[in-house]
C-alpha cells in the first residue's frame, strides 16, 4: 500500500541519501542483489526505490501502467475514465507519477497521486486549441512538464508546465520558448533536447553545441538537480553511423562516456552524476570510478541463483539502486528487476592447480617454451588473468604477456632462456580488480638451444630479368645448417591475385620444375623459391622474369605439282600451301625451295604466300622427272615446323 510523502518517508529518504553519499566514497563498483518485479518494462525510479513501468499486451497492444514499491511485485495503476490504456513517463520522490493515457480523442497527459488506498488518477488540462498532450517529467516540487502529442502520439513542440497552484502554463506564450520538454529538475530548469530554460531567471541556454567538434549537436535526455545532463550525439561521418553518450557538466561542457555503435542511447542520470545508458546491453557509469557492463556487477550469490541482466538500458537513483530487465535461467522468470547495492563487488578468488611444464622444440611445434595451465578458481567473477614469472632464487617478478583477451587457462611462455629455472604465479582479474595470486609453480626451460638459422635459397635458372616464352625449366637449390624440410617453387600471378605453387619437394636440397607460359599474359612475373627447416625457419628468394608472347607455329601442309609438254619443252608448276597450327592460311610467308631437274641439276627459288596461303613455283626444261623441295618458310612471329611439314613432291613428264 502506498502512503503520502510524510515525515517517516522523509527520514527514510534522508537515510538513503546518507547511505548513498557513503557509497559514493567507495573505491570500487558495487555488487547488486536482484528482486523480481514481474513482466513488463521499467520507465523510471525515484529515491525511495519506487519503480514505474508498463506492460504491453502482445496481442492487442494495450498498455497497462505499473508501479512497484521497494522491490515488491508490480501493481497496476488506475486508468482515467474513458482510457483504454496508459503508461508512466516519470516519478518524483513523493511517489507522484506522470504519464500518458490513450483516450478516444487521442493521447492525454495524466498524473497519478498516492492515496491511503493506492493511487488516484487525473487527466491534466490542455493548452487552448490542443486536442492531445504528453507529460514527460515531474520534479519534487510537483512541477509537471510536457508537450503536444503529435500525429504519431509522441511529444512534439508546444511545451507546457503544470502545477496545482499555477495551473497550465504555455511556455511559448509566457516565455517565448517553443520547446518539447524532456525533463525538469528541482531547481526549475527545464531540459528540451539541446536547450535548457531556467524558470527562475528566464535564461535560455543552448548546451547542445558545446560538445566535441567531431559530433553533431548533443541532445539531452535527463537533467539532475546540479544541472548535469546525460545526452547523446551522432558522430559527424559520411560512412560511420555512431551514437555516443555524453555527460554535461555546467561550466565545463560535455564529456564523452561511451558509445561506438548506432545502438547507443542515453537513459538516466542521478544527482551524483552516475549514468545509465544502453548499447546492446545495459551500461552504468559511476562518477569517479568509470563505466561498467551492468550485468557484470551482480552479486555472486545472485548470479549463482541464475540471474542475468537482459535489459538494453537501465534507470538509477541517488542510492545507486537500479531498475532494468533481467531473466532467471533457473526459474524462467523474465521481466523487470530491481538491483540493490550490497557492498563492494569482491575481486575473484585465486586460480588453483597452476602447473609449469618444459616444452622442447619439435617439428610440429618448432619452439622452446614452458607451458602453463591452471584452473579457474572463481567462474562468476573472473574476466581475465595476469601471469608473472621470476628467475628462480630472485625476488623481482615480471609480467608475462598473455594472448588477448587473456581469458584462456593455458599459456606457452616462449620467451624463456635455455636451461633457466623460473617461478610462475597467476591471478584472476574481475570487474572489481585483481584477486590474490595463486600458488607458485616452478619449471626449468629445455637446455637445447633453439635453431634460429633459416635455409639459404637460390634460383639457378632462369636468370633474374630473363625473357622467357613457351615451356621453360626453373631450377632452385637450398641449404640449411640442420636440413631442408621443404623446398618449393612458385610464382605470383598478378592478374589472378594468386601465388601459384609449381612444385615442391620434401627433404631435398634441389628442385626443378617446368613452367608453361603459353597461356599467360605477356608481362613481368615474380618467380620465387622458398625453403624451411624442421623448426620452421623459412627463407624466400625471388626473381623477375619477362614472359613474352610465344611464336606461332606454321607448316607446309601440301605440295601440288602439275605440268604439260609441248614438243621437247616441258613446263612444271608447283603450289606450296602453308597453314598455321589452327589450319588457317599463312599470308605473306617467304617460302624457299629448289627444283631438281631431269639432268640432276638444281635451281633455287623463293615465293610469297598469297591470301590462300599458297606460294607458286614454276620451271621449264626437257622431259623427265622434276622434284620441288621446300628448304625453309619464314615470317615474323612464326616458327616453321619442318618436322611436321610436307617438304618435297616429284612429277615426271
Amino acid at each position: 500500500m502506498k502512503v503520502p510523502f510524510s515525515l517517516v518517508t522523509l527520514l527514510l529518504f534522508l537515510g538513503l541519501i546518507g547511505g548513498a553519499l557513503n557509497a559514493h566514497c567507495q573505491d570500487g563498483p558495487p555488487s547488486f542483489t536482484v528482486q523480481y518485479l514481474g513482466t513488463g518494462s521499467v520507465v523510471a525510479i525515484n529515491n525511495v526505490n519506487t519503480v514505474v513501468g508498463v506492460r504491453t499486451d502482445p496481442a492487442t497492444g494495450v498498455q497497462t501502467p505499473l508501479v512497484s514499491a521497494a522491490g515488491g511485485p508490480w501493481v497496476p495503476l488506475p486508468l482515467p475514465a474513458g482510457a483504454t490504456g496508459a503508461f508512466p513517463t516519470d516519478i518524483n520522490d513523493r511517489d507522484t507519477v506522470v504519464g500518458v493515457a490513450t483516450m478516444s480523442s487521442g493521447r492525454r497527459a495524466v498524473r497519478w497521486t498516492p492515496t491511503d488506498s493506492g493511487y488516484a488518477v487525473e487527466v491534466l488540462p490542455l493548452l487552448p486549441g490542443e486536442l492531445a498532450s504528453y507529460a514527460t517529467g515531474i520534479n519534487n516540487l510537483g512541477q509537471v512538464v510536457g508537450a503536444r502529442a503529435g500525429i504519431l502520439g509522441t511529444p512534439y513542440g508546444f511545451g507546457w508546465m503544470y502545477t496545482d497552484a499555477g495551473g497550465l502554463v504555455d511556455l511559448n506564450a509566457r516565455y517565448g520558448w517553443f520547446a518539447t520538454p524532456d525533463d525538469i529538475n528541482d531547481a526549475g530548469v527545464i531540459l528540451s533536447g539541446t536547450q535548457t530554460f531556467d524558470l527562475a531567471t528566464g535564461t535560455l541556454t543552448d548546451v547542445g553545441l558545446n560538445g566535441p567538434t567531431n559530433y553533431n549537436a548533443i541532445g539531452g535526455k535527463d537533467i539532475n538537480n546540479s544541472g548535469q545532463i546525460i545526452g547523446e550525439g551522432i558522430l559527424r561521418s559520411s560512412s560511420l553511423n555512431i551514437i555516443s553518450v555524453f555527460r554535461y557538466l555546467p561550466g565545463t561542457g560535455w564529456e564523452y562516456i561511451s558509445g561506438t555503435s548506432r545502438y547507443t542511447a542515453a537513459n538516466d542520470i542521478n544527482n551524483h552524476g552516475d549514468l545509465c545508458w544502453s548499447e546492446q546491453g545495459a551500461g552504468i557509469y559511476f562518477n569517479g570510478l568509470g563505466g561498467y557492463a551492468l550485468g557484470n556487477l551482480l552479486d555472486p550469490a545472485a548470479a549463482a541463483a541464475g540471474w542475468v541482466v537482459t535489459g538494453y538500458g537501465c534507470m538509477l537513483n541517488d542510492q545507486r539502486v537500479v531498475a532494468t530487465a533481467g531473466r532467471n535461467t533457473l526459474s524462467g522468470q523474465s521481466g523487470a528487476v530491481l538491483l540493490t547495492p550490497v557492498g563492494l563487488l569482491p575481486p575473484p578468488a585465486a586460480p588453483v592447480g597452476l602447473i609449469a611444464t618444459p616444452h622442447p622444440a619439435t617439428s610440429s611445434e618448432p619452439y622452446m617454451s614452458i607451458n602453463l595451465s591452471w584452473i579457474n578458481g572463481d567462474t562468476l567473477l573472473t574476466r581475465t588473468y595476469e601471469l608473472e614469472r621470476r628467475v628462480f632464487g630472485q625476488t623481482a617478478w615480471t609480467t608475462v604477456n598473455l594472448v588477448p583477451p587473456a581469458m584462456s587457462t593455458f599459456h606457452q611462455d616462449t620467451t624463456v632462456a635455455a636451461g633457466t629455472t623460473y617461478d610462475y604465479r597467476v591471478r584472476a582479474v574481475g570487474v572489481a580488480g585483481p584477486g590474490p595470486w595463486s600458488a607458485i609453480a616452478t619449471a626449468t626451460a629445455p637446455s637445447s638451444p633453439l635453431d634460429v638459422t633459416p635455409p639459404v635459397v637460390s634460383i639457378l635458372t632462369p636468370a633474374n630479368g630473363a625473357a622467357v616464352s613457351g615451356i621453360i625449366s626453373i631450377a632452385a637449390q637450398a641449404t640449411d645448417n640442420v636440413g631442408v624440410e621443404v623446398l618449393e617453387i612458385g610464382l605470383w600471378n598478378q592478374y589472378t591475385g594468386q601465388n601459384v605453387i609449381l612444385g615442391s619437394v620434401a627433404n631435398s636440397e634441389s628442385l626443378t620444375v617446368n613452367w608453361d607460359t603459353r597461356s599467360l599474359t605477356p608481362a613481368a612475373y615474380t618467380v620465387w623459391a622458398s625453403a624451411n627447416d624442421a623448426l620452421g625457419n623459412w627463407t624466400k628468394k625471388e626473381i623477375s622474369v619477362n614472359v613474352t608472347a610465344p611464336a606461332r607455329s606454321m607448316k607446309v601442309t601440301s605440295i601440288a605439282l602439275s605440268g604439260n609438254v609441248q614438243g621437247r619443252k616441258t613446263s612444271v608448276v608447283g603450289n606450296v600451301y602453308v597453314r598455321d597450327a589452327l589450319g588457317q592460311p599463312v599470308v605473306g610467308a617467304s617460302v624457299r625451295a629448289h627444283w631438281t631437274v631431269p639432268n640432276g641439276g638444281t635451281t633455287a627459288s623463293t615465293a610469297q604466300t598469297d591470301s590462300s596461303g599458297r606460294a607458286r613455283f614454276a620451271i621449264t626444261g626437257t622431259r623427265g622427272t622434276y622434284t620441288l623441295t621446300v628448304t625453309d618458310v619464314v615470317k615474323a612471329g612464326y616458327v616453321f615446323d619442318a618436322a611436321n611439314s610436307v617438304l618435297s613432291r616429284s612429277i615426271t613428264k
